[in-house]
């Protein structure tokens, strides 16, 4: 399996947006531009130019669809989504909790988002949301490393700053609740119609410039009730209902976890659970109503950003930190959160730039992008055409549709109609629906 690495540089404009790409494991400061250098890892060869359709997916879809697709419908599309390579260790411990599990996807981010809730709780010697989220950013960054939270807990109870580093990879929460560094894994599917992982590359995202008055928490830090309540806001039914299992799987291991390392400030951390759809029909509400009464300290969720969006101010408001495993959008980087929202997940930024440079790398220079019509879905298509567009390709169609249509025919046709080299689709559980289409049109994986 390949160690995470420097993408080959964009260009001059790409550098300009000040996001710097930092190796792990590998690259050099003396890459030659992705245009002319392929970011796959040693070993692996990427589809030349004009070799013909090429899909891509994204973190919202890249799932296992061996189950939905005729054997070879997806062999070969490439997929981006956020997280670093995951050891066997982690994934059978991960197991022991939901044997079913067949994906993992943000099931490291939620383990991530409920060990730093807890250590922010430790460090604060209080459980309650404001007590939480004044302490979120200490305890990911600038301090003496540890990786669990039995060894950052001890390090705290011996006067320790500390820097949690999860098994999602660096955390490093800027002053607005979003990590400051990240990996972003490069999948491709083969004939089974699963994928599996080809490449790794781990980038920096820098801080806003400024924080806001009303992204900073304000008025008495209360010391809760002494027992750190999590309730997870997370999607068991819906179009993100392939996301539940292992973001459920990922909390519930870092429960098990912390209280066999003795708990939070000497008691067993509870949890609570709701499910939060995925906005068709928009339950996240009344779901994370029954966690605030439930007594949640911190809520780990939403999946999405829409749905997000639609419960952070009843959640931010009632004194309650919100810590989301997968949340991107870029909305929240200057949200008014009361200085209570943060997440696991990169930015839409970094995902976009890896995108962009994956697309070069593969010698593709029309692309299209057909994406969701909503926060996740057209932030992270705007960056991705952003970012293309700097390292010198056209996006000859962009395309945003209403996830709840019943056919997606006049986008596909309005892409045929332009006869890209590659497509970016940016969706969710519709890509069901959506590839059928693609292929009807002749713009099938390979076609």
């Amino acid at each position: 399996m390949n160690r995470p690495k420097k993408i080959a540089r964009l260009g001059a404009l790409v550098l300009s947006t000040s996001l710097v790409l930092a190796a792990c494991g590998g690259g050099s400061d003396d890459e030659e531009p992705a245009g002319t250098e392929s970011s796959a890892p040693s070993g692996e060869s990427s589809a030349p130019a004009g070799a013909g359709m090429q899909l891509y997916f994204v973190d919202g879809n890249t799932a296992n669809y061996s189950e939905d697709f005729d054997p070879g419908t997806l062999e070969g599309v490439k997929a981006t989504y956020p997280g670093a390579e995951l050891g066997d260790d982690f994934k059978n411990r991960m197991l022991t909790v939901d044997p079913k599990l067949k994906d993992f996807t943000y099931g490291p981010e939620s383990y991530d988002a409920t060990v730093v809730a807890a250590l922010a709780a430790v460090a604060a010697k209080a459980d309650s949301g404001k007590a939480i989220g004044s302490k979120m950013q200490e305890v990911s960054a600038e301090g003496e490393k540890c990786t669990t939270f039995k060894e950052c807990a001890d390090l705290l109870a011996d006067g320790a700053d500390i820097d949690y580093d999860g098994v999602s990879g660096p955390i490093d929460l800027n002053s607005t609740g979003s990590p400051s560094a990240a990996t972003i894994g490069i999948f491709q599917y083969g004939a089974d119609n699963s994928y599996s992982p080809i490449d790794y590359v781990t980038g920096e995202i820098p801080d806003v410039a400024s924080v806001k008055a009303d992204q900073k928490i304000s008025g008495d830090i209360p010391k809760g009730d002494g027992t750190l309540t999590v309730g997870t806001l997370l999607p068991q039914s819906g179009d993100l209902a392939f996301l539940g299992p292992p973001e459920f799987a990922g909390v519930d291991l870092a429960v098990k976890d912390i209280n066999e390392a003795g708990g939070v400030n000497g008691k067993p951390v509870k949890q609570i659970k709701a499910d939060s759809g995925d906005g068709t029909p928009n339950i996240a509400p009344s779901e994370a109503d029954k966690l605030l009464r439930g007594g949640a300290d911190v809520v780990v969720g939403a999946a999405s950003s829409s749905v997000s969006l639609s419960v952070i101010d009843r959640i931010t408001a009632a004194g309650v930190a919100q810590v989301s495993p997968a949340n991107t959008s870029t909305a929240f980087d200057t949200y008014a959160d009361n200085g209570l929202y943060f997440r696991t997940a990169p930015s839409d930024v970094l995902q976009g730039q890896v995108m962009a440079s994956t697309l070069i790398g593969d010698g593709k220079q029309n692309v299209a992008i057909l994406a969701r019509q909503d926060s996740y879905g057209e932030a992270l298509a705007d960056n991705v055409k952003k970012f293309f567009e700097q390292a010198g390709g056209t996006v000859v169609s962009f395309q945003l549709y209403d996830p709840n249509a019943a056919t997606f025919s006049a986008e596909v046709q309005k892409i045929a109609s332009e006869d890209p080299d590659a497509i970016v689709l940016i969706a969710f559980d519709e890509t069901k629906k959506i590839v059928p289409e693609l292929i009807k049109a002749g713009l099938g994986q390979g076609d």
